[in-house]
């Protein structure tokens, strides 16, 4: 029995875990609409200062801080990322070694630990619906899904180890040893995809799933088919993988309407433009993105849905959505040939909207950051910060969008969605936004641009525009700063709000990066 109690206990905790995930929006919501004066307390001075105190000492000591520097293949990681995942590993490391084991204990205990981190691998189809299932951002869900399918890799290993020792020879000829080299074999070709997606990133990603059902499959026939454990953490992931399958499914085809819908595809001033004609009017909440699947783009695109942020936002249901596309390769290369020869009309299906809205509502200042095409991310909240103003449902005082483009084309191509932003906003002459555009073309010096926006040559300057605005924010009014930009620029970000550790300053990350 004290074989299967620290890896049963570990299998109940990670479920507790997965669980309390899911059900925190359901609750909070219950609790909001039964008792909000729970909620409430939340406001009560002294509760309130003690939280922000809290939040104020997480983010100078755990969040800010940088352990690991970002690289090609890697993220940055802060200090509180890199904690965690150490605590991680050390609760599945001391559920393999208390109590302390033999070799036969450490091979099954790490087995079935391996088979129980993998059930957030396998936990839905897709990572944006998972990430939506567990309220997380997309960024999140993805550490969660490396962390644990690391986890689960050097769990295997472990135990294929460890057998091996006890083993002492592998016999191809049993059903289950050979299933457990394709396992193990196809768990160390996952570093195929990894190096393969700097070239073709969905030829990684679907290698990377091809590789994860051959080892799913391994392991299934690996198991012994005796004895209740661990098989059943295998048909709990089956049936996991089943259900949200079925309901994300079944989502698409009630937002599409049971069809296809048709969009609009443009290409000007290196930009594609995309208008979604919905069939059914949707709620897109600003922030959120829809993965899109056009089948007429090329002849291996009915096989690819590639995320976009929707740049289009309305107080009510929308009867389209409009997309704003950098150019690249894959995909998007795909969506640039329908539309190379003036604008086209394709039939499309999507999923969506994903994602979910940043709180930057509840603040006075709010300042937005965006690179290159970042400023997709940032376009829908300044409609509905602009709205919230005028509906006075915002503190908003001020807003500044600050955007560094290294081709004025891109301004362009987006100007007419910020002069809309800048029309809302003068509806009774009471205007919050101020427009500062950064360019890196070498013929370009300030100028107006478009209305009250201006265009300076050169990168932002971080330290400058920063100290500016804290000289013109009212005392301890209450600031976010929204980031939408390249990974350099967000780590100077994170490295100049370290030198300011009590100005009362929010850090907001949108759920779309550029790269």
């Amino acid at each position: 029995m004290a074989i299967m109690e620290t890896t049963l206990i570990y299998s109940i905790g990670f479920g507790a875990l997965f669980l309390l995930l899911i059900l925190r929006l359901p609750i909070y919501h219950f609790t909001k609409a039964a008792c909000p004066l729970i909620l409430e307390l939340g406001d009560f001075p002294p509760i309130h200062a003690f939280v922000k105190f809290i939040h104020r000492l997480t983010s100078e000591h755990l969040i800010y801080p940088t352990i690991l520097r970002r690289g090609k293949y890697i993220g940055r990681w802060s200090r509180s990322d890199t904690l965690l995942l150490l605590v991680y590993f050390a609760i599945n490391i001391s559920c393999i070694l208390v109590p302390l084991p033999d070799i036969d204990q450490v091979c099954r205990r790490s087995g079935t630990l391996s088979v129980v981190n993998l059930l957030l691998v396998f936990a839905a189809p897709h990572l944006s619906f998972l990430a939506d299932l567990l309220g997380l951002s997309l960024h999140s869900c993805r550490r969660f899904h490396a962390s644990a399918g690391s986890a689960a890799f050097l769990l295997a290993v472990c135990h294929a180890i460890f057998a091996a020792v006890a083993q002492k020879k592998l016999d191809l000829e049993k059903p289950r040893d050979l299933f457990a080299l394709i396992a193990i074999v196809s768990l160390c070709a996952q570093l195929i995809p990894l190096a393969l997606r700097q070239f073709n990133y969905e030829i990684a990603l679907r290698t990377h799933q091809l590789l994860a059902f051959v080892f799913a499959y391994a392991i299934w026939r690996h198991i012994p088919p005796e004895g209740f454990f661990p098989r059943i953490y295998l048909y709990i992931g089956a049936g996991l993988f089943l259900v949200t399958c079925v309901t994300l499914s079944l989502l698409a085809f009630y937002r599409n309407n049971l069809g296809l819908s048709r969009a609009r595809i443009s290409y000007d001033l290196h930009t594609i433009k995309v208008r979604v004609h919905l069939r059914k009017p949707l709620k897109v909440e600003a922030g959120q993105y829809i993965n899109l699947w056009v089948p007429g783009a090329s002849l291996w695109s009915f096989a690819q849905t590639h995320p976009f942020a929707v740049t289009s936002w309305s107080n009510e249901p929308q009867d389209h959505l409009d997309l704003f596309i950098e150019p690249g390769g894959g995909f998007t290369k795909d969506l640039f040939g329908l539309s190379d020869y003036g604008p086209t009309t394709s039939i499309v299906f999507f999923s969506g909207p994903h994602g979910k809205q940043l709180p930057i509502h509840e603040y006075e200042n709010i300042v937005m950051m965006a690179t290159g095409f970042g400023i997709a991310a940032h376009l829908p909240y300044l409609r509905k910060l602009i709205h919230d103003h005028h509906s006075h449902k915002s503190p908003i005082r001020r807003i500044h969008l600050v955007w560094q483009m290294k081709q004025l084309d891109v301004g362009i191509a987006a100007e007419q969605l910020l002069n809309e932003a800048l029309a809302e906003d003068k509806l009774d002459g009471d205007y919050i936004l101020r427009i500062s555009l950064y360019s890196e073309s070498e013929d370009i010096c300030e100028t107006p641009f478009g209305s009250r926006a201006t265009v300076y040559r050169g990168k932002i300057p971080l330290r400058t525009v920063f100290q500016t605005e804290i000289a013109e924010w009212r005392p301890k009014s209450r600031t976010v700063i929204s980031v939408s930009a390249d990974g350099a620029f967000r780590d100077d970000m994170v490295a100049l709000l370290r030198e300011f550790p009590h100005s009362n300053i929010n850090l907001a990350h949108t759920e779309y990066q550029p790269l």
